[in-house]
């Protein structure tokens, strides 16, 4: 029994490292958005299926170009024969016979009307495109973390305001009691007080909650083993104001840019150019094609019946030997019009990738007008939640000094505060809305995404 609990443990011992080194590695502290998006590349299984896809598209790619090489197949065989059949003076008597062969064949491709060039050139127009969708698929999935950690620094605010409330209505309800011992309010306004900041405790709760789900949300889409102990990091000064312009280059400018490099357009463009390449491959069917091929072959013989004389084994393969070299032509007469049909469904599929780049253009245009117009409303919006927060604030801090004076009721004081509240949260909501929609146009635009 000892022995068997010590070969376990052993075997745990020796498993522990291997399990170590087969864990994704992780940043120590908060992470910032920077080693988000770099860990979730690196880890998302769609990411890494197009990884394989563009494995198998490379020897896709190597298998044609090696159809260029000759080919060369050896062969053996043996047949033995049984019963009577003709001997040497024209009679017929019961006799075995053993016969073998050997023979070596190769043969090289001359002229194919240019095909395994054009299938090169379409394996190679596959990779690229194959590169594409991965690249699309990175930055789709950058942009996707990019939207979690935004909203997980949104609710980290949000928490922010709520634990501020708390402390306000804390203060509150302790103001309310010393009013009330001193005979300055009713005693319904102590209760009033202290329900005012049970309220906020819940609405704290809440909020932490909804962090913690962001933050969870955010985990889960890491593709992290778990989500304990996770958290991000706050960027460093935000220099984000309600005056921030937008991006100097227009709508137009950005579609410009995109539709040349974003490689959403890029692989629609490239699968064109693929269709293109393989209707000139269907069209080379019409062509003739020519092979040059030579082999070499031998054959040995035995005869096991009375009286046969049978030549030495090794003699029969020196001297029945035959060497050959042949050119071959086929010509394409009548294939009950299958090529015909392979041209024309070849041009159709021509066809179709440009209705598909053209939808991807303009869905692309789309994408960036909706952007920045969005943008700039955001921006607007920005403006005005911070005009409305400061306006709110003036209307709190006086309010506050009639409770502290005792010439302010209970409800004109929640009032006051329930309106910067909600002018507080506005302005955090609008600010990360606008923040997104510029991250976006910098996206567009090329550069990378960072806070």
């Amino acid at each position: 029994m000892k022995k068997t609990l010590y070969l376990l443990l052993g075997a745990l011992l020796l498993g522990a490292p291997a399990r170590a080194q087969t864990a994704p590695e992780e940043p120590a502290g908060p992470w910032t958005l920077e080693q988000c998006i770099d860990y979730a590349r690196r880890n998302n299984l769609d990411v890494r299926r197009c990884e394989v896809e563009i494995a198998q598209r490379e020897t896709e790619l190597s298998t044609e170009r090696n159809s260029r090489l000759p080919d060369l197949n050896a062969s053996l065989g043996t047949n033995i024969y049984f019963g009577r059949g003709p001997s040497r003076d024209g009679t017929y008597v019961d006799n075995t016979q053993l016969s073998g062969s050997l023979g070596v064949s190769a043969s090289v491709p001359v002229f194919q009307g240019m095909r395994i060039n054009r299938r090169i050139k379409g394996a190679k127009l596959d990779l690229a495109a194959a590169t594409a969708d991965c690249e699309r698929m990175r930055e789709d999935l950058a942009v996707r973390i990019m939207t979690l950690y935004l909203e997980v620094l949104f609710q980290k605010e949000l928490t922010a305001v709520a634990e501020h409330q708390l402390d306000l209505s804390t203060r509150q309800a302790e103001r309310s009691r010393l009013l009330v011992e001193t005979g300055r309010n009713p005693v319904s306004a102590r209760y009033e007080s202290e329900a005012l900041r049970a309220a906020d405790e819940l609405a704290l709760t809440e909020a932490r909650n909804a962090l913690t789900l962001a933050l969870l949300d955010l985990s889960q889409a890491l593709n992290r083993p778990s989500a304990a102990g996770f958290d991000i990091a706050a960027p460093g000064a935000d220099d984000l104001t309600p005056d921030t312009p937008l991006p100097a280059a227009g709508p137009d400018a950005i579609y410009d840019y995109a539709e040349a490099f974003r490689p959403a357009v890029r692989a629609e463009r490239l699968r064109l150019a693929g269709s293109e390449n393989a209707l000139r491959t269907a069209r080379s069917a019409l062509w003739p094609s020519i092979m040059l091929g030579g082999g070499y072959g031998t054959n040995v013989y035995r005869t096991y019946a009375t009286g046969a004389v049978n030549t030495n084994f090794w003699d029969q393969l020196r001297n029945n030997g035959n060497e050959y070299v042949g050119l071959s032509v086929q010509i394409p007469l009548f294939n009950r019009r299958a090529t015909r049909n392979g041209i024309r469904s070849a041009a159709l599929n021509v066809r179709s990738r440009e209705l598909a780049l053209a939808e991807a253009q303009q869905n692309l245009r789309k994408e960036i007008e909706q952007a920045w117009y969005g943008a700039d409303a955001a921006r607007m919006k920005f403006r005005s939640a911070a005009t409305a927060l400061e306006s709110a604030r003036t209307a709190f801090r006086f309010e506050e000094e009639r409770a502290e004076a005792g010439r302010s009721t209970l409800f004109d004081y929640n009032d006051a505060r329930t309106r910067m509240l909600r002018a507080e949260s506005e302005l955090i909501r609008s600010k990360y809305e606008y923040l997104f929609r510029c991250k976006i146009l910098d996206f567009y635009r090329g550069e990378p995404l960072a806070l």
